[in-house]
């Protein structure tokens, strides 16, 4: 399995290479019934000073436990279903181009998802005095749930012991779980002395997500009790736990 980098870091890193392409939007949600067309526009734009020889790939892609992205093997799911107009193309200084992705829901149920990537052309890379040819990319993620067999779950699990507040989210669902809520924590006597927020943490299906809520004031230490209180696409979630701070 080989792991991307997350988008914010695929464009650091093409900026840091001297290309300096930007991408909008970055991440597009459909829902579509299987067998459904589709179509949508992606505007790409090079800000660099030079031309940029431009072609795209698709991968297919997961999110991890931290919430990067894995390549995963090409066999069915959403890349196969895709096009992408045009494939490859220049890119002069200062120019941009919408391209078009188009594509088929495929036949199946819950959420699919694949990486359209931007390479530019290969340059040299010089780190820690050893020469490297690099292709610097920049993707767009793009979901799709299928409709009419959605099976949204999520499990919640808040508590333990650290400086930190640790939450664990599972989905044993069939589709993406794009969640944001706050931990409001308690004294034993019931005062409520933080509330810290989680904003917008994606929970891939069948995966697992780990985070630590850090409050901006340190605790005395003690233990308190937490509700964690999420909302996401398909309702809400609540859970309870204990919080050691040492």
């Amino acid at each position: 399995m080989r792991t991307l980098l997350t988008l914010s870091l695929l464009a650091n890193l093409a900026f840091a290479q001297g290309v300096f392409l930007t991408l909008s939007p970055a991440r597009m949600e459909l829902s579509a019934w299987p067998g459904e067309a589709f179509s949508f526009g992606v505007t790409l734009k090079n800000e660099g000073p030079r031309e940029e020889a431009i072609a795209v790939r698709l991968a297919p892609f997961r999110l991890g436990e931290d919430g990067s992205l894995e390549e995963v093997p090409l066999s069915g799911g959403l890349c196969p279903e895709l096009r992408v107009i045009p494939s490859a193309f220049l890119l002069p200084p200062g120019g941009a181009l919408e391209v078009r992705v188009e594509g088929r829901a495929p036949m199946g149920e819950g959420t699919l998802a694949c990486l359209v990537v931007f390479g530019a052309g290969v340059r040299p890379l010089e780190r820690g005095g050893v020469r490297l040819q690099v292709r610097p990319e920049i993707g767009l993620a793009l979901y799709v749930t299928l409709r009419g067999k959605e099976k949204p779950a999520l499990r919640a699990t808040v508590g333990g012991e650290g400086p930190a507040l640790p939450v664990v989210l599972e989905n044993p669902g069939n589709v993406l779980q794009r969640l944001s809520g706050q931990a409001r924590v308690f004294t034993p006597e019931g005062q409520e002395v933080a509330l810290l927020a989680l904003e917008e943490l994606p929970v891939w299906p069948g995966g697992v997500r780990r985070v630590l809520l850090e409050p901006l004031t340190p605790l005395p230490p003690g233990e308190y009790r937490v509700i964690l209180l999420l909302e996401g696409p398909y309702g809400r979630y609540a859970s309870e736990g204990r919080w050691r701070v040492p």
